[in-house]
């Protein structure tokens, strides 16, 4: 993921087409290091395309993923709307005016 990330940042930063010596310059910037090959998998991956179409076809991609959390409800939601409209709201709870306290200023403002 750091190498993609690096990738992408020298994008944003103006090279639209870092080099393999361009990513392991800026790891080497920061104090990273990286893996030849995964970065010459990474600069071939995406040698040709921009990354704003790259970044396009990944959101495609995530907006079909299911990240499960839980059971899926088959009931329409208006049938639970009610339901929820039948829950009062919690009243506040007042609280009791705290009396004032007297703070010596040691004669400031005499």
């Amino acid at each position: 993921m750091q190498f993609v990330a690096a990738y992408a940042l020298l994008v944003l930063g103006g090279k639209a087409q870092p080099t393999e010596a361009d990513i392991k310059g800026l790891l080497a910037e920061v104090g990273a290091q990286g893996a030849d090959d995964q970065i010459k998998a990474i600069v071939d991956a995406l040698k040709g395309k921009t990354l704003a179409d790259v970044i396009s076809e990944g959101l495609k991609k995530v907006g079909t993923l299911q990240l499960g959390g839980g059971a899926a409800s088959n009931a329409p939601a208006k049938a639970q709307a009610p339901a929820a409209a039948k829950q009062e709201a919690p009243k506040p709870v007042e609280k009791a005016p705290e009396p004032e306290e007297d703070v010596d200023m040691g004669g400031l403002f005499d």
